[in-house]
């Protein structure tokens, strides 16, 4: 819409379809009125040209239709005005407390669509830190409004398929759109990455909830309103008790369980901004919400898993500050949870698995030892986990994973404990090593045991091999169906025609190229390699897994590359020795990918880890080797470290680059120390905001050497 068009004078689409547009706005004919609005709408978030010619036009129009007496142009109404208030806030305010009260009263339009538009000013508003204070008084007229619309519909879908897996004998099994895309997680290595985040928020669709959950949930008016009240809650805090409470209250004793569920599903959405005021009923509201676990109608089970969660925090921290004192609400709590994952209805098991994962996650949040936290119910909590992985339908089966590998990173080197480790590797290795290599499901299992197996140290060496095994022929197959597909034919396809036999998968069928099979096999094997260290140096040596890592170094994936470099770090740790007959196009790959024209988005966590792999192999292998490379390294990093502009780099890649600079020099100070001059500035620039640890250590070792 802001191109040019030709034999226009100049003028781009936008400046001439608006003018148009807007004459439609007067328009008899209602459908015309609401096509008119709804395309000027689409332009106004990106605030294109035609619209910031008649913008004036566009705003008056909106307010000339505000009481359309069409829902369909009503609903599109409120719809420009929630997207004006994003983009133009400084042309609204003057008649914001008008909008407010346009707001609540489309709020309670007897059309959900109007009253779903109207329910979005209420996030989009505080979104953009408006002044709170002018929504104070409108409060006591907001929430119940709010509260209202948190009621399920009586013929909601998610309630009828809840019901209708009710007391069946056994849950049907999930179909493919109802699980979510699988979406592979950041591994990205590096002075400032923390390890990838496990577990999923909040349940499907409420608010706190997952993003991804949203494609899998129709957004309704009910999750947008729970969002608005966890937004109010958030910015008034206790303010909205008064107002609040009375309304909960009185539905927590109807004889209507969709009133006792919206009630439930409202003390969730404002756990985490009312916790002051809520705090001296924390246990009488734990109390009275643990036999809803177990209520006859499955939503409210749902709910009430959720809810639970939400309130964590606080139940931990009773356990902190009263000691033994504070551990029967949690112990409750936890025993209520895990005895829902029991449930026979899957999307209960999904809610309560979920709620687990919340309760896990907030137990590692500024916690010094969230082991310690969780010591009594760990044996318990895995062995639900197992049993989940092996009983629950395919969506459960996908957010179980989440919670595991939650689980595991929080309790950390715990999981070395065999006795704990042989709880849960067990069934997910079954569940990875059964599984065809052209399952779709076998990505989140494959990302699963990628985030478990670091943590079980030589207790995963029982089921190494086969892991491994499958990884490298997953691996390969993938890889030659990608060259088969690019019709590239080279020396290369012969080292995957002696593992796979010419792309034919382990079950004897064909598999279609997807990069990702290739990323999470590379990923499980650096799992092993984080796990076993040296005696992964076996099972490298009798694999062609450094020739196939040469070549997926320049795969045209970045997300592969990402994954290779990440590998060939870790096995620089564990057996570098495997690595030296390659080490010269290795390190040459790896200083490709620090050119500076590759450094985009798209690549940057591929050249983090190629920077980061190339300091480890730099500490690792002899100094004479890599004298030859210091002074190509040296130049490549100091290339990016004194980089001007345009833009700025991350800071990501300038640390990554520091760090290995300084490995470099630690291990060849005298080929690099008369070049120390050109750089000695920016690197020491970026040393000093370096969080303390054993590579910034490295780092400073060469600088002084």
């Amino acid at each position: 819409m802001e191109v040019d068009l030709a034999g226009s004078g100049g003028a781009s689409a936008s400046s001439l379809v608006v003018p148009p547009l807007l004459q439609l706005l007067r328009s008899t004919v209602d459908d015309v009125r609401c096509m008119a609005v709804a395309c000027l709408n689409l332009m106004a978030p990106h605030m294109l040209k035609g619209l910031q010619e008649n913008v004036e036009g566009y705003l008056h129009g909106l307010f000339a239709l505000a009481n359309d007496t069409s829902s369909r142009v009503r609903k599109e109404v409120v719809s420009g005005l929630v997207a004006s208030t994003t983009t133009l806030p400084e042309r609204l305010v003057p008649f914001m407390r008008q909008l407010v009260e346009y707001m609540l009263a489309s709020n309670e339009h007897s059309d959900p669509a109007v009253a779903l538009a109207a329910a979005e000013f209420w996030t989009a508003y505080l979104d953009l830190q408006l002044d709170p204070g002018l929504l104070r008084p409108y409060l006591a007229r907001l929430i119940p409004i709010l509260l209202k619309n948190m009621v399920f519909d009586e013929y909601d879908d998610e309630v009828a398929d809840a019901e209708a897996a009710e007391g069946a004998a056994t849950q049907k099994e999930d179909r493919d759109q109802d699980v979510k895309p699988f979406m592979p997680r950041n591994r990205e290595h590096g002075a400032t990455s923390g390890e990838c985040e496990a577990g999923n928020g909040g349940q499907d669709g409420e608010a706190g909830a997952d993003d991804d959950e949203e494609t899998l949930n129709a957004w309704n008016l009910r999750k947008c309103s729970a969002e608005a009240l966890d937004m109010l809650s958030n910015n008034f805090g206790d303010d909205l008790l008064p107002v609040l409470l009375p309304i909960v209250q009185h539905r927590l004793q109807d004889s209507n369980w969709r009133s006792r569920e919206s009630a439930i599903l409202a003390l969730g959405a404002v756990a985490h901004g009312c916790h002051a005021g809520l705090q001296p009923f924390l246990e009488g509201m734990v109390h009275m919400l643990l036999p809803a676990l177990q209520d006859a109608r499955p939503m409210v089970r749902v709910i009430t898993c959720w809810t639970l969660g939400r309130y964590s925090h606080w139940l931990f921290q009773g356990v902190v500050d009263r000691g033994a004192g504070g551990r029967p609400l949690l112990d409750e709590v936890m025993a209520g949870v895990l005895r829902s994952m029991g449930d026979s209805n899957k999307f209960v098991q999904q809610a309560a698995v979920s709620s687990l994962a919340v309760i896990v996650e907030t137990a590692g949040e500024g916690h010094n030892s969230p082991d310690t936290l969780l010591e009594p119910y760990v044996k318990a909590m895995l062995e639900a986990l197992a049993v989940a992985l092996t009983c629950y339908t395919r969506r459960g089966i996908a957010v179980t994973f989440d919670a595991l590998s939650c689980a595991v990173r929080v309790l950390g080197s715990r999981m070395a404990d065999p006795a704990l480790a042989g709880i849960v590797l067990p069934p997910l290795v079954r569940k990875y090593t059964s599984a065809p290599p052209t399952d779709k499901d076998l990505l989140a299992t494959m990302e699963c045991l990628a985030n478990v197996t670091p943590h079980t140290g030589r207790a995963v060496e029982l089921y190494a091999k086969p892991v491994y095994d499958k990884a490298i022929a997953l691996a390969a197959a993938y890889m030659h169906a990608g060259q088969q597909q690019q019709q590239q034919h080279t020396d290369d396809a012969s080292v995957l025609t002696a593992v796979m036999g010419g792309g034919a998968s382990a079950d004897g069928g064909t598999v279609e190229y997807d990069p990702n099979y290739i990323v999470l096999a590379l990923d499980v094997i650096s799992g092993l390699a984080q796990a076993l260290q040296s005696s992964i140096e076996s099972l490298v040596a009798a694999s062609p897994l450094v020739q196939m890592l040469m070549i997926c170094c320049s795969d045209p994936s970045p997300d592969v590359r990402q994954s290779a470099f990440a590998l060939i770090g870790d096995l620089a740790a564990a057996c570098v020795a495997h690595l030296l007959p390659v080490l010269d196009p290795l390190i040459s790959c790896a200083l490709t990918m620090l050119e500076l024209s590759r450094i985009t988005d798209i690549n940057l966590a591929a050249a983090n880890n190629a920077c980061w792999s190339l300091g480890e192999v730099v500490i690792k292998v002899d100094a004479e080797r890599i004298a030859l490379h210091a002074e190509a390294i040296a130049h490549r990093t100091t290339s990016i470290l004194s980089y001007k502009g345009p833009g700025r780099l991350p800071h990501s890649i300038m640390e990554n680059c520091s760090i290995t600079l300084g490995r470099t020099a630690w291990r060849c100070a005298d080929q690099l120390a008369p070049h120390l001059g050109h750089f000695a500035l920016q690197w020491c620039g970026q040393l000093r905001n370096i969080r303390d640890g054993t590579e910034k250590e490295h780092a400073f070792l060469g600088l002084c050497r």
